[in-house]
């Protein structure tokens, strides 16, 4: 039996992948921090294992002491990360300088293991020009801070040598638990349909069961390329992800185009808001980067390539999340 690391694994796509992990049979480390919450990770063969990202030292200490009782690691999925801040470098403390320690952990302990993944993002790739949706293979140019933090760690990863990293790339991951498309969702929900500038945004999704399956993809085939965009393989419009919405929730909205100057003006305010109940509030000057953002669609034939296909077509998903979200009343039925 292979042992297994997830960090982030309190998190939404984390606490996934715990499952996901333990379900293929490997022996289950969860990473969190001393102060995360233990609700999604109470299965009976599940470790959980503290760990203190901000200290080189203690960070060794822990990953010593699990291994002289359980092993090292042959699999370690790094999926902690930060997304929302309201000070730009916390990201880069985060994303860049805690992946740094884990990493240089591994290599000084000489536990470098099999596999190392990295969940990254579409957002370091940043919006595709013109029209041609983002492929690995494009110069990666993020317009979001969080997005530059996570090229960053990626930039880093590629100094290790010898050290057997993949980076995957999800786009806009929902599912159960997810919170940032349970906003827009209770919105549609209520009546309401915003657009920012227009209704023909490219954007692109992936069910968070299929970040899973693509995510051991990476670490149970050979290595073929160091980057990997994940999405449902299909791309869409925001009216057509609305309108999907819309047909499951069983709703009908007012369409209302928000335009640019005046979205602008309600970040700010809202972000001003945010900081004075010191939250980082679901629109802000950096989330309105990527709303403004003509093209977020992805070209997946790498992943496609590799056996990958969805489980969850976004309909089915949709179907499937909106109905978690009305059984444990995140939105009302």
């Amino acid at each position: 039996m292979k042992n297994i690391l997830i960090t982030g694994a309190s998190g939404f796509i984390g606490s996934f992948l715990v499952e996901e992990a333990i379900k293929r049979g490997y022996r289950t480390f969860a990473g969190i921090r001393s102060s995360s919450s233990k609700g999604y990770l109470q299965h009976k063969d599940l470790h959980v294992f503290e760990m203190d990202f901000s200290n080189s030292e203690k960070l060794e200490q822990q990953i010593e002491k699990n291994a002289a009782i359980h092993g090292k690691f042959d699999v370690v999925v790094h999926s902690a990360g930060l997304t929302k801040s309201k000070v730009l470098d916390e990201y880069y403390k985060v994303n860049l300088h805690n992946t740094e320690r884990l990493v240089d952990a591994l290599i000084e302990l000489d536990m470098v293991p099999e596999r190392f993944v990295f969940l990254s993002s579409l957002a370091s790739y940043g919006p595709g020009r013109g029209s041609d949706p983002v492929a690995e293979t494009h110069e990666q140019a993020p317009i979001t801070a969080y997005g530059k933090s996570k090229l960053a760690a990626e930039k880093m990863l590629a100094t290790k040598s010898q050290f057997p990293y993949v980076i995957v790339h999800p786009t806009t991951v929902y599912g159960p638990r997810e919170k940032d498309l349970l906003v827009l969702i209770q919105s549609l929900n209520q009546h309401l349909e915003l657009y920012i500038g227009n209704t023909q945004q490219q954007l692109s999704f992936i069910h968070v069961a299929d970040v899973c399956k693509a995510v051991f993809l990476s670490i149970e085939q050979p290595i073929i390329s160091r980057n990997i965009l994940l999405s449902d393989t299909v791309n869409y419009t925001a009216k057509e992800f609305n309108d999907l919405v819309k047909q499951v929730l069983g709703k009908k909205t007012l369409p209302i185009i928000v335009p640019v100057p005046v979205a602008k003006v309600a970040a700010q305010l809202s972000e001003w808001v945010g900081n004075l109940r010191g939250r980082t509030p679901v629109l802000n000057k950096e989330r309105l980067k990527e709303f403004q953002a003509a093209n977020w669609a992805v070209d997946a034939s790498l992943l496609k390539n590799m056996g990958f296909t969805p489980d969850y077509p976004l309909q089915e998903g949709l179907k499937h999340t909106i109905q978690w979200y009305k059984e444990n009343g995140w939105i009302k039925k």
